[in-house]
């Protein structure tokens, strides 16, 4: 919330997917929405109305949305329907391959292994391995709910059921083929569509006040966690990171993020109520926009997103400075007392030096 969307990196949600194929990419947190499509079958770019334009075989008709590979795989007997306990026990996998110990629970230097081989493979064009760690530390953070420093089995199994949950439409606890096509195909339309709402902002190079409010607000709706419809400061203070220790090394202190974090709140808490409603993000947007806005000309270029970042950077380091404690001055020594001056003795006749220590052969 304090720099433009655009250049945040929010944190995924959800439990770490499963090894996968090697030839699929790595597999970070993603979305319970998301699911990975196979190259072949995929619906085309959307029409004008939103709705994805189905590719259509030689009889006109549009071939079905492919199934997920988890699908597939928890489905070994082809009854066309997973259970929520086969779901949970297939999701589940990942937390026993990262609990290195067994004792239920994982340490942030266990969860770490997510990003690293062979759980997390390079990919041309993505993350490497200090990135996808430094994203793994802030998704530690998610997971582990109740702030003790580990990930307990409880904590991991509970957004595996809220994951089961959204593809259970019926709520039968059982995901059926019809339910999970739905999901999939739901899932690839917004994906299809935020495709192409990027690259339209990345042809024209910029962004109007309505694009930049609803960043906004997107970003905002992820810190909503208990899905109020306002942001509470326990709610907000995800945003100063990890608590001090070994997962917050190369960070601030956590008392200066915290005070910057609340520092924010309170700018955009206009009513002093302790709560962040979408009409003060919404004002926040909007005078933030106009901020960046240099030419005044309702768009936001790459150019003024990135000046705002380096004035954003350098009210950060001011006011940083200015929390910290001034360092007391130092008292002066007092000069020593005179002394008498003993007499000199004559200076001697100098004797014939040789070359000065550390110059080189013939120079004098």
């Amino acid at each position: 919330m304090s720099l433009p969307a655009a250049a945040q990196t929010p944190p995924t949600q959800g439990w770490p997917q499963n090894r996968p194929p090697a030839a699929q990419p790595t597999p970070q947190a993603t979305p319970p929405q998301a699911a990975t499509p196979p190259a072949a079958g995929a619906p085309a770019a959307p029409a004008p109305g939103g709705q994805p334009q189905q590719a259509t075989g030689a009889t006109g008709t549009p071939p079905p949305i492919p199934l997920p590979q988890w699908f597939v795989e928890i489905d070994t007997a082809k009854k066309g329907e997973v259970s929520r306990a086969d779901f949970l026990k297939y999701r589940m996998k990942s937390f026993e391959e990262l609990d290195a110990n067994k004792d239920g629970k994982l340490s942030l230097d266990e969860f770490l292994k997510v990003a690293e081989p062979p759980m997390s493979q390079d990919v041309p064009g993505g993350p490497n391995v200090e990135e996808r760690r430094n994203r793994a530390k802030v998704e530690f953070q998610t997971l582990d709910t109740n702030r003790d420093d580990f990930i307990e089995r409880a904590e991991a199994e509970a957004l595996v059921h809220s994951e089961f949950n959204q593809y259970d439409t019926d709520r039968d606890n059982k995901v059926t083929e019809p339910e999970v096509r739905l999901i999939v195909q739901r899932s690839m339309a917004r994906e299809s569509q935020a495709r192409q709402e990027m690259e339209q902002r990345r042809r024209q190079g910029m962004a109007a006040i309505n694009d930049f409010i609803d960043m906004q607000l997107r970003e905002a709706d992820k810190l909503d966690k208990n899905n109020d419809g306002k942001i509470n400061q326990q709610e907000y203070l995800v945003l100063a990171g990890p608590a001090d220790g070994p997962q917050a090394k190369g960070l601030l202190p956590f008392d200066i993020r915290k005070q910057l974090v609340l520092r924010k709140f309170g700018e955009i808490d206009t009513n002093k109520d302790g709560q962040l409603d979408r009409v003060e993000l919404t004002g926040a947007a909007v005078k933030q926009f106009f901020e960046i806005d240099d030419n005044k000309d309702r768009y936001l270029t790459e150019d003024e997103f990135k000046k705002a970042q380096e004035n954003e950077t350098k009210k950060m380091r001011a006011i940083i400075q200015a929390m910290q404690p001034a360092q007391p001055a130092q008292p002066r020594p007092a000069p020593a007392p005179a002394q008498p001056r003993a007499a000199q003795p004559q200076p001697q006749p100098q004797q014939p030096q040789g070359l000065a220590p550390g110059l080189p052969q013939g120079t004098r």
